[in-house]
């Protein structure tokens, strides 16, 4: 008996991996396209302001790294990574160590195809400190070790083997993103330019419903109560989603308008729509 509900168990969690590989496959060719460029915008509104270190010229990372704090999940921190040159990698293998009151984290971190644009990964294993006593963005963090473990480039070739490629720096502090940051599909994307064309979509419906019917002199009760319904979380969500699926061309020509008119697509002032 007990042998037939141990298989029982193997056979459920089986198909458990089963589903969420399928689910995990579906949910990426639907929505991937708008988290790419959506990122990309950030990555091309912020090229400035980061500074990026280089791995025996193989591939970069970012020092000031990002400390996700949203109270509905465990805080981490993120490093971002790249590959140098316009280079492109089959897989790139990373480890890092941080050293906090006298402890020794370490994590190792594999990346499957990357390529010029950066990509932001999860430092799970290294706790996150408390924050400074007065400054809200600032997290403490130790003196930093990162080692290039494999780099593996398109032919095959590991490019970082028999060759110690390593960095190790100081950080005091790296910076908070509580709200713009979301994991998908193994990575974290940033959602700016997702938010703000949410926002968009918002004010028009209120151009359309509330305002229009003020001029008009028309009764108001209706349209609030459609504009509430089209422009809560899940009317907008539904909205958003339904012409942008699969849809990168679409969601980047909307992205470049908004700049070109100069809204601040990756502005952290606007308030936050969760994707």
């Amino acid at each position: 008996m007990q042998h037939l509900v141990t298989n029982v168990f193997r056979v459920l969690r089986f198909l458990h991996r089963i589903a969420q590989a399928a689910t995990g496959s579906v949910t990426r060719r639907l929505f991937l396209a708008a988290y790419e460029a959506s990122d990309d915008a950030y990555w091309r509104n912020c090229a400035i302001r980061h500074e990026w270190r280089s791995l025996g010229g193989i591939i970069e990372f970012t020092p000031d790294f990002l400390a996700v704090s949203d109270k509905r999940a465990t805080p981490i921190y993120l490093i971002s990574i790249r590959a140098a040159s316009n280079t492109s990698f089959k897989r790139v293998t990373i480890k890092v160590k941080v050293k906090k009151s006298g402890v020794i984290h370490q994590q190792e971190i594999t990346q499957n195809r990357l390529c010029h644009i950066p990509v932001r990964k999860a430092l799970a294993s290294i706790p996150l400190k408390p924050k400074f006593s007065k400054d809200a963005d600032r997290h403490r963090l130790g003196d930093i070790y990162i080692r290039l473990s494999e780099a593996v480039d398109n032919d095959g070739v590991d490019l970082a083997k028999g060759k110690k490629i390593a960095d190790i720096f100081p950080s005091t502090g790296t910076n908070s993103a509580p709200h713009n940051q979301v994991e998908r599909w193994g990575q974290y994307w940033n959602i700016n330019a997702i938010n703000a064309l949410k926002d968009d979509i918002k004010a028009l419906y209120y151009k359309e419903l509330v305002q229009s019917a003020r001029k008009l002199g028309r009764p108001l009760t209706l349209r609030r109560m459609a504009y509430r319904f089209l422009t809560g979380r899940l009317g907008l969500t539904l909205i958003f989603w339904s012409k942008n699926l699969c849809n990168a061309k679409g969601i980047r020509a909307s992205i470049a308008r908004a700049e070109a008119d100069h809204q601040p697509v990756s502005s952290e002032k606007r308030s936050t729509v969760t994707a």
